[in-house]
C-alpha cells in the first residue's frame, strides 16, 4: 500500500531519494519502492502529549505504562460497552483479486544491491536506505491497505473498521490470527506502544516525534483487539492518517538511551511476509530475506497467491555492468531495463536475450510521478537570488536528455505533482530551454560580463559557477550534457559525483549547492509542507532541501494541511505549485511512464502481468519460480535451444489509454 508511510507501514524520515530498482526490477530512473509518503507534521496540537515528549533531551528510560499514565488525555482506557452502537463496519473485500491463482510457492528469488545498507532499524539515524522497501515498505502490513488496482481501501491487519462521522476517528478490530514474524499475536498493545516509541526522544528521529505528536489526538483500547484512532484535524481521507502499524512491545520494551546503536542490526519482528534473521546479515556481502513460515497472512483474500519466494537473497554489487554480466549469466533473476542504453543496446546483443532465455516486458502504470529533477539550496550564495534560481531553469536543456540520452522514452515533468489527476496544475509547465532568457535573467542579476571561457561574471569578477551533487551511475551522464548545453547560457555547472548513501547524507544535511535527485510520491494528494514550509529550512535531516523559508508560502500550506474539502485542497494545491514555479527552487526533469524490466523464462508473472499503481516487478509479490523451468534453462543454457523472444508490452494503462 502506497499512503502515507509512517501511518502506513513504519518510519522513513519521509520521502527517499531515488536510486537504481535494479535488485528488484525496477531498473532506471523509477522511484526507489521505499519512498515513504507521509504527509506534513504540524503544529502541536493541545491535546497531543507535551512537545517536550517530542523535543526534548533523552533522559531517564520511561516505561510504557509510565508514560501512558503520565499522558491520560492521548492513551485512553474504554470498555467494549462505549462503543458507538451505530457504527458502520467495512473491510473493502468487495474488490476484484489481482494476485494470479496459478502461482506457486517456493524457490530463492537472486538478486543485487549496489550498496550494502548502513542500518537495519527502521526508524532513526541513517535509516533511510535503499533497502528499507524490502525490510518495510513492501513488506510489513498495516491496518488496510490500498487496493492497487481499484485503488480503494481493504482490510489487513483489522478484520474491518469504521470511520465516524467527524472525519477525525477511525475505529479498528484486529484479526484474531494476526501475529508477528517471531509467532507474537498483534493486540491493541502493540498500537498503543507505536506512539510510545515513535514520541520517545531515545530513537533520535525528530520528525517522526513531531509527527506521532502531533497529527494524532490519542489512541482508545476497548480491548485487546478494538482500538480507535484519533487524528488532530478531520480529514478528507482519514484511513490515509489512522492506518498506522504495530510496533512490537514484547521485542523493545522500555527504551534506552543507547537504543539507536543497540539496534543497529537488529530487525524488528514484522507482519509481513518476510523476515531478516541475524545469520542471513553478511556484511559488505549479502542479505537475504527468508519467508515467514506459517505466515498469517497466507490465505488473506488480497495476500493469497503473492510473495511466493521462500527467501529473496540481495547480493552486493557496487558496479552495474558487472552486475549486468551476472544476470546473464543467470545469477541474477531480473534486471531493470529502464534506462535505454540497457534496454536497446545491452540487452539485444546479449545471446541469453536473442535465444529467448532471457525475457523482455515494459508495464505502463498510473500513479504519481517521482519529483526528479534540480532542486536549489537558497542558502549557497547566489542561489538565494530567485533571478539566478529562474536563469538556471531556463539554461537546463532537458528536452535534449529525452530525445537524445533517453531515445524520447521519457516524458518532461512539469512540476511537483505531476500525476495527481485533479490535484495535478492544469496549466503550469516547467521553464523550457531558452538561452537569451537565461542570459537576461542572469544580467538582472549583474551576470553581464563573459569571462574568457565563456562563463559570465559579475562586477566583482565572481563566476556564475555551481556544483551539482548526484548519486554515482548513469544520472551523471544526465548531467554532463545538461553541463554542455548550459554553458552556451554562459553558465558553469561542476559535477560532485558521490556514492549514493554519501550523496543522500550531504543533501540532507543540506550541505549541496543544487542536487540532482528525486522524491517518491503517492496518493492521494501533492505534500509540500515537508519540502516547502520554513519549519524545516535550515535544519539537517529534513526533506526542506530547498532551504525555503517563504511567510507567504507557509500561510498556503498551513491552509492545504488544514483542510477538510477535497475541492478547496484542489484549489489551494494549484495554488501551492505556482508559488513553488515561481520560487524557482526545483527544476522538472524528467519522469518514466513505465518500467522494463528483464528476466529469466523460469520467472513467472499474472496474465496482465503487475497492478496499475506498481512502480517495479517484484513490488506487489505477484511473481513466482518454477524451479524444475530454472533447472532445465540452466542445463539449456550451455547448449543452443532457443524461445520466442519478442518483447511483452503491457499497454492498458499507457498515457492514450482511456
Amino acid at each position: 500500500m502506497r499512503s502515507f508511510r509512517e501511518a502506513l507501514s513504519a518510519g522513513t524520515l519521509a520521502l527517499l531519494p531515488l536510486l537504481l530498482l535494479t535488485a528488484c526490477g525496477g531498473g532506471g530512473d523509477a522511484a526507489d519502492s521505499s519512498a515513504s509518503a507521509e504527509e506534513e507534521a504540524r503544529e502541536p496540537a493541545t491535546a497531543g502529549p507535551p512537545a517536550d515528549a517530542a523535543d526534548g533531551e533523552a533522559g531517564a528510560p520511561v516505561t510504557p505504562a509510565e508514560y501512558y499514565a503520565e499522558h491520560p488525555e492521548f492513551f485512553r482506557e474504554a470498555n467494549p460497552e462505549d462503543l458507538p452502537a451505530d457504527l458502520s463496519w467495512e473491510d473493502g473485500m468487495d474488490q476484484p483479486v489481482f494476485a494470479s491463482p496459478e502461482a506457486v510457492r517456493g524457490g530463492t528469488l537472486r538478486s543485487f544491491l549496489l550498496n550494502f545498507p548502513p542500518t537495519v532499524r527502521l526508524v532513526g539515524p541513517d535509516s533511510n536506505h535503499s533497502f528499507r522497501s524490502a525490510l518495510l515498505d513492501d513488506n510489513a502490513v498495516s491496518l488496510v491497505a490500498r487496493h492497487p488496482e481499484t485503488g480503494r481501501f481493504f482490510a489487513a491487519l483489522a478484520e474491518e473498521w469504521a470511520v465516524l462521522p467527524d472525519q477525525q476517528t477511525v475505529v479498528y478490530r484486529l484479526r484474531e490470527d494476526a501475529t508477528f514474524s517471531d509467532g507474537e499475536p498483534v493486540r491493541t498493545e502493540d498500537f498503543f506502544y507505536l506512539f510510545y516509541f515513535m514520541q520517545s526522544p531515545h530513537i533520535q528521529a525528530p520528525w517522526y516525534n513531531n509527527w506521532y505528536s502531533t497529527e494524532y489526538n490519542g489512541i482508545t483500547r476497548y480491548d485487546d483487539r478494538t482500538f480507535a484512532i484519533h487524528l488532530s484535524t478531520p480529514k478528507p481521507e482519514p484511513l490515509e492518517f489512522a492506518s498506522v502499524r504495530p510496533v512490537p512491545a514484547h521485542f523493545y520494551g522500555t527504551l534506552q538511551p543507547d537504543w539507536v546503536p543497540g539496534h543497529q542490526w537488529k530487525f524488528e519482528p514484522t507482519t509481513g511476509p518476510y523476515e531478516l534473521l541475524p545469520e542471513n546479515i553478511q556484511h559488505g556481502r549479502s542479505l537475504r530475506l527468508t519467508r515467514v513460515e506459517d505466515w498469517w497472512a497466507n490465505d488473506h483474500k488480497f495476500y493469497r497467491h503473492r510473495f511466493n519466494p521462500a527467501a529473496k537473497h540481495y547480493a552486493i554489487v557496487r558496479d552495474l555492468n558487472i552486475a549486468f554480466e551476472r544476470f546473464k549469466k543467470g545469477e541474477f533473476d531480473l534486471f531493470g531495463l529502464t534506462l535505454p542504453e540497457y534496454w536497446y543496446e545491452r540487452s539485444a546483443e546479449a545471446e541469453p536475450f536473442q535465444r529467448g532465455l532471457i525475457r523482455k516486458a515494459v508495464f505502463y502504470n498510473q500513479r504519481p510521478r517521482p519529483s526528479i529533477g534540480l532542486w536549489i539550496n537558497e542558502d549557497q550564495g547566489y542561489l538565494a537570488d530567485p533571478l539566478i534560481r529562474r536563469g538556471i531553469a531556463h539554461a537546463m536543456d532537458f528536452d535534449r536528455v529525452i530525445e537524445k540520452h533517453f531515445r524520447g522514452d521519457y516524458a518532461r515533468l512539469q512540476g511537483t505533482s505531476d500525476g495527481f489527476g485533479a490535484f495535478t496544475h492544469p496549466d503550469l509547465a516547467a521553464r523550457p530551454f531558452d538561452i537569451n532568457r537565461a542570459r537576461e535573467l542572469f544580467a538582472e542579476a549583474g551576470f553581464d560580463q563573459p569571462g574568457p571561457d565563456g562563463i559570465l561574471r559579475n562586477a566583482d569578477g565572481d563566476r556564475l559557477s555551481f556544483t551539482v551533487t548526484v548519486s554515482q551511475g548513469p544520472r551523471e551522464e544526465v548531467l554532463q550534457i545538461l553541463r554542455e548545453e548550459a554553458r552556451k547560457a554562459g553558465l558553469e555547472l561542476n559535477i560532485l559525483s558521490l556514492e549514493p548513501t554519501s550523496a543522500f547524507k550531504q543533501i540532507l544535511e543540506k550541505q549541496h549547492q543544487i542536487a540532482f535527485s528525486g522524491w517518491n510520491t503517492s496518493l492521494p494528494y501533492p505534500r509540500y509542507w515537508e519540502g516547502f514550509h520554513s519549519a524545516n529550512a535550515g535544519r539537517p535531516q529534513t526533506n526542506n532541501i530547498t532551504n525555503t523559508d517563504d511567510p507567504g508560502l507557509d500561510a498556503l500550506i498551513e491552509r492545504y494541511r488544514a483542510s477538510t474539502s477535497r475541492e478547496e485542497k484542489i484549489a489551494l494545491a494549484h495554488q501551492l505549485e505556482e508559488r513553488v514555479h515561481e520560487e524557482a527552487v526545483f527544476i522538472p526533469g524528467y519522469y518514466v511512464p513505465f518500467y522494463r524490466v528483464a528476466y529469466w523464462r523460469w520467472i513467472h508473472f499474472p496474465e496482465h502481468f503487475d497492478v496499475r499503481l506498481s512502480q517495479g516487478a517484484g513490488q506487489y509479490g505477484l511473481l513466482w519460480i518454477d524451479q524444475e523451468e530454472r533447472s532445465r534453462i540452466l542445463a539449456e543454457r550451455r547448449g543452443d535451444s532457443t524461445y520466442e523472444n519478442d518483447v511483452l508490452v503491457y499497454d492498458r494503462y499507457a498515457p492514450d489509454q482511456p
